[in-house]
């Protein structure tokens, strides 16, 4: 990159507050050592005063001192006149005096007193119009209705003891036994299928499957969404990308957990609209969908029994699904069907979901946020597996019984556990990809968080898993709390991306008690943060009404896909 060039990106990084100290210190060099650099800093801040207006909360300083008295005293005079045009009115009575003053003043002044002669030898009485009255009146918030008192829940005696956050979610666990399929099983899958028509019907299908993952669309849903920040967002997405590439293992899988982590992993490449017939990346995609098929156990699961699998399952089955739904690769089908027939058999009579799919008189709004999102993306993707619909709505179900009334918060599993900003905002985001996003529990749950902030150096428990779920419900709620939350965390997970393109969940400058997120690694945080900040155009096709019929798979020579 030219020296130019590179000196209008530190300013324009500047402007925007996304300089690193480094940079900083680079950028102070240069306009001590190059009064050309100077007055581009001087030009840029004159031209870039709608950025200052909404962002920026004081006139913008930088301290440096000058070997050249000349230069010293012209660059002061810079920082002056630019701390004076945003401190001060854009038009003032000083302003208004020295525009008139001088020549220019003497001939507007002529031209005035002329007019109204003229206008005194030619006047004529006006007739009077019709006066109104225009009455404005403030609009008013209306309080929600209020929710009804839930009843109080009496644990049975030997009810699972309360665990306040995922205990080994992500854990390593333990490899399943080797099953010899009986004569009465189904064939095995044939892996090497997998590429089969992929790259003749990659592009069509994921244009009307998932219509924010193609190139275009996505450049325009960050024009759209970002607020300005998807120059900044994007650019560290694809360092993200760059990073999980060249962390890939030989046989395609990411750790630890490589259920889980895979299903992340093929997650964030997929909402980059990246498929196995893609350029940079096509290899990756397909290796790491070739894990996810081999990892599948007989009976559909991606987990061993007796463990607390419910997470790394609904992640490897979300991930399958939305491989299907935008490369509709023939043999993934029965191996979605597969994975979400183990979710919709683990489904609580009420509508919940418990560690390792229990049905026990315990409930987990954490564990339903997975299995609410795989559900709707393999409904999306065309699933048929029976029931499909209703389970969803079962969950909806369950998720509102588990509402405070009072606060609008949601529990982590009854009135007695916590009622966090991260589990309101699974709920919420559970609730919205159900169809229910208009109702009065999500509503009150918006509310319940709309003053929560992302902060890297005093994080929430488990943050980047919060803010995860904070962003998407956020975005999908739109308006001032949108845009409010996307200037803080769009500025923050990009600032605070590491220079190898991964990231570090911030519980690790935090203590032990916010801290319990680090040792998950830096997939899960690489993965979740990109994740976050593709929210700009990754969810577009799930946010769909369930009233819509699933896409049909076409045929062996039918190109045509029904359009969600």
């Amino acid at each position: 990159m030219s020296a130019p060039r590179h000196a209008e990106e530190l300013i324009e990084r500047y402007l925007d507050d996304l300089l690193a100290p480094g940079e900083l210190e680079e950028l102070e060099r240069l306009l001590v050592a190059d009064p050309e650099v100077a007055r581009l800093f001087n030009d840029k801040a004159r031209t870039d005063q709608l950025i200052q207006t909404h962002f920026m909360k004081s006139a913008a300083e930088v301290s440096f001192e000058f070997d050249d008295a000349q230069h010293a005293r012209a660059a002061e005079k810079m920082r002056s006149a630019y701390a004076d045009r945003i401190t001060r009115p854009k038009w003032s009575w000083q302003t208004v005096r020295d525009h008139l003053w001088g020549p220019t003043g003497t001939i507007v002044v002529h031209v005035l007193l002329l007019l109204m002669l003229i206008r005194l030898v030619s006047y004529t009485p006006l007739q009077k119009e019709p006066e109104y009255e225009v009455l404005v009146l403030e609009q008013q918030n209306t309080r929600l209705d209020p929710l009804e008192e839930l009843p109080e829940w009496d644990p049975p005696p030997e009810a699972t003891p309360e665990i306040t956050v995922p205990p080994e979610a992500f854990a390593e666990p333990a490899q399943p036994p080797d099953m010899e399929p009986s004569a009465a099983s189904e064939p095995p899958l044939d892996i090497g299928s997998l590429d089969i028509i992929n790259d003749v019907q990659g592009v069509l299908i994921m244009d009307k499957l998932a219509p924010g993952r193609t190139d275009k669309v996505r450049r325009d849903a960050l024009d759209a969404h970002s607020g300005g920040m998807g120059r900044y967002t994007e650019a560290s997405v694809v360092r993200a990308l760059e990073w999980l590439k060249a962390h890939q293992a030989p046989d395609g899988s990411w750790g630890p957990n490589k259920p889980a982590m895979t299903g992340l992993a093929l997650l964030t490449f997929l909402a980059h609209g990246e498929t196995t017939s893609s350029e940079p990346y096509g290899q990756t995609v397909e290796k790491a969908i070739r894990f996810m098929v081999s990892q599948q156990d007989e009976g559909g699961r991606y987990c061993t029994i007796n463990q607390p699998g419910s997470y790394a399952h609904a992640i490897a089955a979300y991930a399958v699904s939305e491989a299907y739904g935008m490369t509709r690769i023939p043999s993934l089908k029965p191996v979605m069907e597969k994975s979400i027939q183990v979710i919709l058999d683990g489904q609580q009579s009420g509508g919940g979901w418990d560690y390792d799919y229990k049905k026990t008189a315990r409930r987990d709004t954490s564990v339903a946020g997975w299995q609410v999102q795989a559900l709707k993306a393999a409904w999306i993707a065309g699933a048929e597996n029976k029931g499909l619909h209703d389970a969803i709505e079962k969950a909806a179900a369950d998720i509102k019984s588990a509402q405070d009334a009072e606060s609008g918060r949601f529990f982590y599993t009854d009135g007695k556990s916590h009622k966090t900003d991260g589990i309101t905002a699974v709920a919420v985001l559970s609730l919205q990809l159900a169809g229910h996003g208009t109702t009065r529990e999500v509503r009150a749950g918006l509310d319940a968080i709309s003053s929560t902030r992302c902060d890297w150096d005093k994080p929430p428990d488990w943050p980047l898993y919060a803010w995860y779920y904070i962003t998407q419900a956020k975005f999908h709620q739109g308006g001032h709390s949108w845009t409010r939350w996307n200037n803080q965390f769009a500025r923050a997970f990009v600032r605070n991306q590491n220079e190898d393109g991964s990231w570090t969940s911030p519980g690790a400058k935090s203590d032990n008690t916010h801290g319990n997120e680090v040792h998950l690694g830096p997939v899960y945080s690489t993965t979740l943060a990109a994740l976050t900040l593709q929210v700009y155009y990754r969810h577009l096709p799930t946010y769909k009404s369930l009233a819509v019929a699933p896409a049909e798979t076409p045929g062996a020579q039918d190109l045509k896909v029904e359009v969600l």
